[in-house]
């Protein structure tokens, strides 16, 4: 707390000025001496303190919080990236029950984790969901806070990731993917060859349109969340489609205006180790690199990404 000096015309006289709880209060009048001001300052302190200690505000519930943050998800991120917020959340509701969040500690999020990496261990499987559910509810809780201006600290702070085995993506051979493609038609093939040569992810190929292609190049879009800007990116022009003429606004691939569930069938028909559209885009960029040596930031554009160290996750030797 402090007092202020403000010198007029008939004299030297005092005023305060403080700030609780993010709230600024001014003395209404001036006062004749520091020490009135200060006393002046002091009683009105302890006034508003006392109003906002006995005023009762309403608590933010552990449902209320999911239900604000599945809205925002859905009206900003994918529909796939909804569906597990909406999972992830309701195991948690279902384990801690409709409770105050701000009561919510580090241990009750840890202890629950720490259940959901034992089950996954004794289902011999990986902590990479169980990761992925922590960033969920840190995200969370982070939205709360900042939504709801909230004087609390998020409870997923200072838990630790589990550890993970990382796995090389498999990379699908040169006579897995032909014997694929002996089962599919021209249209299929033609989205096979497409993505293989591009690196293409599946939902970039479905809206290239004749206005898209030129004589050396593609011009892909990639749109990775539901609201987020759209991106164009230019790739090499695929062999694939050299002798195709379109109309400027004629698509490409008709048939299909979602990811296509051919492949998936396919490959299990043949008893294939399973691999998908995103396996082609690895093999893609490791040929790009490994054997047609594209440095690796020319090879970090063409995939579309933003950071170098995402590009090299994707890269590996070729058998």
């Amino acid at each position: 707390m402090s007092a202020y000096v403000r010198k007029l015309k008939k004299g030297t006289f005092w005023y305060y000025k403080f700030k609780y709880k993010g709230t600024v209060y001014f003395s209404e009048c001036i006062y004749e001496s520091k020490s009135e001001a200060k006393r002046a300052e002091a009683i009105k302190y302890e006034e508003v303190s006392n109003k906002k200690k006995n005023t009762l505000e309403p608590v933010l519930s552990l449902k209320d919080a999911i239900i604000e943050r599945l809205d925002y998800v859905q009206a900003k991120k994918s529909i796939d990236y909804y569906k597990d917020n909406k999972r992830y959340y309701s195991m948690l509701l279902k384990s801690l029950g409709n409770t105050p969040i701000d009561i919510i500690t580090r241990k009750d999020i840890n202890d629950f984790i720490f259940k959901q990496a034992k089950e996954a261990k004794e289902k011999g499987r990986d902590n990479y969901a169980v990761n992925y559910m922590l960033n969920l509810y840190k995200a969370l809780f982070n939205y709360a806070i900042e939504s709801h201006e909230l004087n609390m600290r998020n409870p997923c702070l200072g838990i630790k990731p589990f550890a993970v085995k990382k796995k090389l993506k498999y990379i699908p051979s040169d006579e897995e993917i032909e014997a694929v493609r002996k089962l599919c038609d021209p249209a299929q093939r033609l989205l096979i060859d497409f993505v293989s040569e591009t690196a293409a992810r599946i939902n970039e190929p479905l809206k290239v349109t004749g206005n898209d292609i030129f004589d050396t190049y593609v011009v892909l879009y990639t749109k990775k969340s539901k609201n987020s800007n759209v991106v164009p990116r230019k790739v090499p022009k695929p062999d694939c489609i050299k002798d195709i003429k379109l109309e400027p606004d004629e698509r490409l691939f008709k048939l299909w205006s979602d990811t296509p569930k051919f492949l998936e069938r396919k490959i299990q028909t043949l008893g294939q180790h399973c691999w998908n559209w995103h396996n082609l885009r690895h093999r893609r960029a490791s040929i790009w690199h490994t054997v047609e040596k594209r440095p690796l930031y020319e090879v970090m554009c063409l995939l579309g990404h933003s950071q170098l160290s995402t590009t090299q996750k994707y890269l590996q030797m070729l058998g």
